[in-house]
């Protein structure tokens, strides 16, 4: 698989080269927009890793461009711009998807294989030809069941045939599809690897697979009865996640000095800045920085440097005048990003297992460094973590999905505290746990918290180890089982027993609908944990449906899915206008609905059964 990633950050860039190619992709990169469409429109990719924010030619305008030429392969977006308007302007400009910047890894390669799959639905297979298999999931090549060691190219090269059994491929596209365009190898590089896998096809055993089409190239030979691929099981949590990490330490032990030089412009612009003599091109450069930094961190897990990096970079826009306090607001991010960066230097990422539908704690807190500590205990602990800075980002994240627990800071500079949020979120049906954090000690202070309904009273003088103790206690004392129940709407009794096929065997309890004005009834009365929503109904379409959802206080986090034939991307942002979580087409696959409707459950908090 060939991979075309646009990205003008080089740590950012090289990090992203360097883990696909560990996961068997080519990469070729790009650094600025322009040259992006170029390559997209000379070489065959099977996706494109794009960023929104590149010089010479942005994202959302690239993408757009190689839409209206007819470009089919998938495009994935990556952006620092977490907005629903921001959303739907890359799904209207033709992203298949898009990543939040800081993002995690295995979130990007999950969706990467996603994405892929709808261009190669065997690469969701195990492949099969004779005694010959490959685990595309785990990257494994076996010959009568016993594993086959390859080189990257050779792996790739097999890959390539069984994808395409009946594709004839000279050695040029061999060349395009499966090497960098900056290593430029001749064709006779194709030969060799073709000669060498071919000799260690035979030496396991395996008949030659390989068929020479003179003066075209080569295919894959036909077999008289293709056995059909059976589904592959994705590698175990455990040992995918120790592979990434493995390869995510290697790449944040090589890229530090990159950072570093970065966080000590950054430096030198504050200094020049508290001087007066920070120049708008210097301060065009420091905006850059910030932006590169915001994601590079966020890409190495290092979310508080990130979030510092993003708060850097609203700061420095270009071309905007800095009163003093704004001055003093950039000195000390900078002065913290590097205490984060400090410590991170000797630091190596923890293997951290955590269970694939972990509880969600949201962290409220604008003491970067202690929330970042706080942060790494609870991973420690199992649990997924988020943070917010200030109350308007909470009530953000809270009213997307709403978390398990929440650790609440009472002090925020401005009028807002966070009693004002704890108030809010008390009057919730039903209210989330929130234990408050705080340097206060006195009687009314508790008194005030008490009052308003939090779990607990928490000081700030406690060391990360004691707050997650007391997180932990108030998470076994109010989680309760989830019923896993999925609410389909659709007036086609096809496509609901269709739905209800692909969905049972995950473990869900499927609630059918066909009369959309029995919906608040059933809603009401099953609590669906999510909503899968057909768009046009007799009656009572499916946007008017989900307006009456999130005019509910109770029901504004329950995650509601479009699921239609519909492709018109005004209709499509009337959706999202709506409320909606997401928007899939009915032609998607079983597989990608599964993983979406999987993905968004798991938010809220779905268990998977029992074996």
């Amino acid at each position: 698989m060939k991979i075309l990633v646009v990205e003008d950050d080089p740590s950012t860039g090289a990090a992203l080269t360097e883990i696909l190619t560990a996961h068997h992709y080519t990469v070729n990169l790009a650094v600025d927009g322009q040259t992006g469409l170029e390559l997209a429109r000379d070489f065959e990719y099977d996706l494109i890793l794009l960023d929104v924010i590149l010089p010479k030619l942005d994202g959302v305008s690239v993408c757009q461009q190689l839409r209206a030429e007819h470009y089919q392969r998938p495009i994935l977006l990556l952006t620092a711009q977490d907005s629903s308007l921001d959303r739907v302007l890359g799904l209207d400009a033709g992203a298949d998807d898009y990543v939040i910047k800081p993002f995690d890894v295995p979130e990007l390669l999950a969706r990467i294989r996603a994405l892929v799959r709808r261009e190669h639905t065997a690469k969701a297979a195990v492949l099969n030809w004779d005694t010959v298999q490959i685990d595309t999931a785990r990257n494994e090549v076996t010959c009568n069941g016993t594993p086959l060691h390859l080189t990257l190219k050779e792996y790739c090269l097999l890959e390539l045939f069984l994808l395409n059994p009946k594709r004839i491929f000279s050695r040029s596209a061999i060349l395009d599809r499966l090497w960098d365009f900056a290593e430029s190898p001749g064709e006779e590089t194709v030969s060799t690897h073709i000669k060498c896998l071919r000799q260690k096809l035979k030496a396991a055993g395996a008949p030659d697979l390989i068929e020479t089409v003179y003066g075209l190239g080569y295919r894959l030979k036909a077999l008289p009865h293709s056995p059909a691929p059976t589904p592959a099981q994705p590698p175990k949590g455990k040992e995918a996640a120790q592979r990434t990490l493995a390869m995510t330490n290697k790449v944040w032990q090589k890229h530090q000095g990159t950072i570093a030089h970065q966080i000590s412009s950054l430096e030198a612009a504050t200094q020049a800045l508290s001087a007066g003599t920070l120049t708008p091109p210097q301060q065009q450069q420091a905006h850059q920085n910030a932006h590169k930094l915001a994601g590079s961190l966020g890409i190495f897990g290092i979310m508080a440097g990130s979030r510092f990096a993003q708060e850097l970079e609203d700061l420095l826009k270009p071309n905007a005048p800095l009163a003093s306090e704004q001055v003093q607001a950039i000195a000390r991010r900078v002065v913290l990003l590097r205490q984060v960066f400090d410590q991170a230097q000797t630091l190596t990422i923890a293997p951290v297992e955590l269970p694939p539908y972990a509880p969600r704690l949201l962290i409220v807190d604008d003491d970067m460094l202690l929330a970042e500590q706080v942060r790494l205990e609870a991973i420690a602990r199992g649990l997924r973590v988020e943070l917010a800075t200030d109350l308007d980002v909470a009530r953000k994240v809270i009213t997307q999905s709403a978390p398990d627990v929440i650790l609440l800071d009472l002090n925020f500079p401005g009028r807002e505290n966070g009693l004002l949020l704890l108030q809010e979120l008390m009057q919730r049906s039903p209210p989330l746990p929130v234990l408050t954090l705080t340097s206060q000690a006195d009687l009314t202070s508790r008194l005030d918290v008490i009052r308003l309904g939090a779990s607990l009273f928490l000081q700030k003088l406690l060391p990360p180890r004691e707050i997650l103790n007391a997180v932990m206690e108030v998470l076994q004392r109010t989680q309760k089982p989830h019923a896993n129940r999925v609410l389909v709407v659709d007036d086609d009794p096809e496509i609901v027993d269709h739905l209800s096929d692909v969905l049972q065997p995950l473990g869900l309890e499927v609630i059918s609908l066909t009369h959309p004005d029995q919906f608040w009834h059933q809603l009401t009365t099953t609590q669906p944990n999510l909503v899968l929503l057909d768009l046009e109904m007799p009656g009572i379409n499916g946007i008017e449906l989900c307006q009456t959802v999130r005019s509910d206080p109770q029901w504004q986090t329950l995650p509601i899915v479009f699921l239609s034939a519909n492709r018109d991307h005004t209709t499509i942002e009337q959706a999202f206008t709506a409320g909606a979580d997401d928007y899939l087409h009915k032609s998607i696959s079983p597989t990608e609905l599964a993983t979406r409707i999987l993905h968004r459950l798991k938010r809220g908090g779905f268990q998977p059964p029992q074996p």
